[in-house]
């Protein structure tokens, strides 16, 4: 059996597709952030806010929240989601719709008209197929079914970077980054600064020991839900074989009154089995 690595040696072997990694990289540095946005959205920016990694929304006190792994604005106010997802691909539809309207609520003030609303882009870079169609790249905005030329423009844009069809990014750049995602060699200048920053993030002691300590904690989570879901098994089945248990007694004791020629009707009442139920059993013993 293959030996699992150290915390230590986990931590060394991490690329930018990491979550904490990436998270980390573009936190810190906005001009990263700012020139992956205007390569992934072929748009041009001028300036961006201060990224905010993890940023958490919630509305109220009963509705679900989230955290959004990148999160920022840029001089005009448009605001851009980039997660970026290893596995498990289901559901990415509902999430960015969820996260779309919680970015909203987060952009526009009390007493402002609808109008104030800004674009948002929620961006998903996926290390497989979201959708199994095998392009390289889903976008997706709100069109109307009866001509599709006929766009609703309520600034919203949700896209999906499928990062194995990287070869089929429709620029230099696209494929260069996504063949880097991917761990595949590249060697253009933008991916060089993402190799140096990652190392740099690496280094940073204090950072490893958040990174470890949250391993620490998802595991622990993980052995305790699956002590919690052994027991609630071990319950279950203990139930239901005492209610088997209980069932033959019942059906036990239905034939031995049977035997004595007490009559379906009075057993049926003692016992809880339907009429139906003893005189199967009468018939059975016939």
């Amino acid at each position: 059996m293959e030996k699992e690595p150290t915390p230590l040696e986990k931590w060394n072997s991490l690329t930018l597709a990491n979550n904490f990694i990436f998270c980390k990289v573009l936190e810190e540095n906005p001009d990263v952030c700012k020139e992956l946005l205007e390569m992934l959205l072929d748009i041009k920016i001028d300036r961006i806010e201060q990224p905010k990694s993890e940023q958490t929304f919630k509305t109220d006190f009963d509705s679900r929240g989230i955290r959004l792994d990148v999160y920022v604005k840029d001089g005009t106010g448009r605001c851009f989601d980039i997660e970026i997802q290893t596995s498990n691909y289901m559901r990415l539809e509902k999430r960015a719709r969820y996260y779309q309207g919680l970015m909203d609520v987060d952009s526009i003030q009390f007493g402002q008209e609808y109008s104030a609303l800004k674009d948002s882009y929620v961006i998903f870079l996926c290390l497989g197929d979201a959708f199994g169609h095998r392009l390289p790249v889903y976008t997706f905005r709100y069109r109307a079914e009866e001509d599709k030329n006929i766009l609703m423009n309520d600034g919203t844009v949700n896209i999906f970077f499928n990062a194995t069809m990287y070869d089929k990014m429709q620029s230099e750049n696209l494929r260069s980054f996504f063949r880097y995602l991917c761990g595949k060699n590249s060697d253009d200048n933008f991916t060089d600064r993402l190799s140096a920053l990652v190392e740099r993030v690496k280094m940073n002691a204090q950072w490893r020991h958040r990174y470890m300590t949250i391993e620490q904690e998802i595991k622990l989570q993980a052995r305790y839900l699956a002590q919690d879901i052994a027991k609630d098994i071990a319950k279950d089945m203990a139930q239901d074989i005492a209610q088997d248990i209980a069932n033959e007694k019942t059906l036990e004791t239905a034939k031995n009154l049977l035997k004595i020629n007490i009559s379906p009707e009075q057993i049926a009442m003692a016992t809880g089995l339907s009429l139906e139920q003893v005189t199967s059993l009468k018939t059975d013993k016939n």
